[in-house]
């Protein structure tokens, strides 16, 4: 059996997010039913909507025995994910955000990646495209035939230290590469247990990404894009700019920072997360704002006065060197509509 022909059975959960999405939801839902792998649910968390998406959700799972809904306050998309966490029925989980596709392969590619090679994760690569384009792209791209896949056996090592572009098309490391987003990824449904998103933080799932990661034998990364991230200029992302916002991402990068030291793995995408605290600082309004920037800033120092002289020196220059990357991202990507 390869990879890309699975029989098996396992069933997977799709856990979607669902907050004032009415204008997207649909599109979402229907690209991860009409999926080639069939044992599947799809698990909607409505998390109190306001705009007619609870509505939908119940539309969506009365016309289709594999949807679930589950409405509850708005609580965001933590509580969102935990609560698919504790719904879920399937042996496999994966995630998607209410207003990005799944090709229709995507599940038949990661289940058959990790059935091959008994993998607690399997990942795929994604489509940066704006909104209006996806659907078109979805169609381009539905019959392109499965690539090539590495087993990683270090999952943790490779999240920390491989993820500056420009070093991953140096030394051709690219399948080494995956992020902490919890879309575009199967995981065992076991690897989360004892584990919970934190509630009410934006940077929930970088605060958990080591911990997840630090717990899997290893992860099969293939390189066909498979998520259509679509980029809109609305999204929370692309919207906060609180000094609350980037304490968060400083923090939850610090919780990776503590794992990664502890297995003693360079601690370079934390190192890179933290820095995050320079926009926090540009960020503060109030008395405050500036106190939690301080106590951040005090936190930061302190975890990298624990790190040796080559160490820093390491982390630093793969800092400068995913700046700059940012910075094409946010005059490209981040623009596309």
């Amino acid at each position: 059996m390869t990879p890309s022909d699975s029989s098996t059975s396992a069933l997977v959960s799709v856990i979607v997010p669902v907050y004032n999405a009415a204008g997207h939801l649909k599109a979402c839902v229907q690209s991860i039913l009409s999926q080639t792998y069939l044992h599947l649910e799809v698990v909607l968390i409505n998390d109190g909507s306001s705009d007619g998406s609870a509505e939908l959700c119940d539309e969506l799972a009365a016309a289709d025995p594999r949807v679930k809904v589950w409405h509850q306050d708005n609580g965001g998309i933590a509580s969102a994910q935990n609560t698919g966490l504790k719904i879920a029925t399937g042996e496999l989980i994966t995630f998607c955000d209410n207003d990005d596709l799944m090709a229709p392969r995507l599940l038949e590619r990661l289940a058959g990646l990790m059935e091959a090679t008994d993998a607690d994760m399997s990942c795929c690569r994604w489509r940066n495209i704006g909104a209006s384009r996806g659907g078109e792209e979805l169609q381009n791209h539905r019959d392109t035939p499965f690539g090539e896949f590495i087993v990683i056996d270090d999952p943790a090592k490779a999240y920390q230290t491989v993820f500056s572009l420009a070093v991953r098309r140096l030394l051709g490391v690219e399948l080494r590469y995956f992020s902490e987003a919890n879309w575009g990824k199967l995981y065992r449904a076991k690897v989360f247990e004892g584990i919970h998103f934190p509630d009410g933080h934006y940077a929930q799932d970088v605060a958990i990404a080591m911990s997840l990661y630090a717990r899997m034998r290893k992860v099969t990364s293939c390189d066909d894009a498979l998520y259509y991230w679509l980029q809109r200029g609305d999204s929370v992302s692309h919207g906060q700019r609180s000094v609350e916002y980037f304490s968060d991402i400083v923090r939850a990068h610090a919780k990776s920072f503590d794992v990664a030291r502890s297995l003693r793995i360079l601690p370079a995408r934390a190192y890179t997360g933290m820095m995050a605290l320079r926009l926090e600082r540009k960020s503060v309004r109030s008395a405050a704002d500036a106190l939690r920037y301080e106590q951040d800033r005090s936190m930061v120092r302190s975890r990298l006065r624990g790190l040796s002289f080559w160490q820093r020196a390491a982390c630093g220059a793969l800092h400068l060197e995913r700046l700059l990357e940012v910075v094409v991202y946010n005059l490209t990507v981040h623009r596309r509509r």
